[in-house]
């Protein structure tokens, strides 16, 4: 019976680490592909220039922050306001500075600027939470082979 405990419980620890490296790599694909589509967004759309007309700053970890601001812009004659992220942010944006949008051709309501910010279309803090994900679940399985038991178990 012992032998059976041992062999499900290593079939979890590797399960466990098999989830968390796919994570990651989820993860830093993922990212390849957002930054693709911010590209080529910069390079085949239309540029305007917008307004940002409110910027907050969310810190994501003790190391890293993110930037969300709505920027106000019009693209032939309709006026747009659009909340933008960027994934981590080392610049300070205020409300009321202008910016370069540049507008998707076929959505206006999708644009980017060339220092990473886009459209909250994309998603661009998915890439991190996988990460991080992926991350805990390795060192789940790890403290689960140094321990021998199932993390938070007393």
């Amino acid at each position: 019976m012992p032998v059976l405990v041992w062999l499900f419980g290593g079939t979890r620890v590797i399960v466990g680490a098999l989830v968390g490296t796919v994570l990651i790599c989820d993860g830093v694909l993922l990212d390849f592909r957002l930054n693709a589509i911010i590209d080529q967004r910069v390079s085949e759309g239309t540029a305007v220039t917008g307004r940002i007309v409110q910027a907050d700053r969310f810190r994501v970890s003790r190391s890293s922050s993110v930037t969300r601001m709505t920027v106000a812009y019009s693209v032939d004659g309709v006026a747009y306001q659009e909340r933008f992220s960027s994934e981590l942010d080392g610049g300070r944006r205020r409300a009321g500075e202008e910016l370069t949008v540049y507008v998707d051709p076929d959505d206006p309501a999708k644009a980017a600027t060339a220092d990473g910010y886009a459209t909250e279309d994309l998603l661009l803090q998915l890439p991190i939470l996988l990460g991080v994900a992926g991350g805990l679940a390795i060192v789940a399985a790890l403290v689960w082979i140094k321990t021998g038991r199932r993390p938070g178990s007393e």
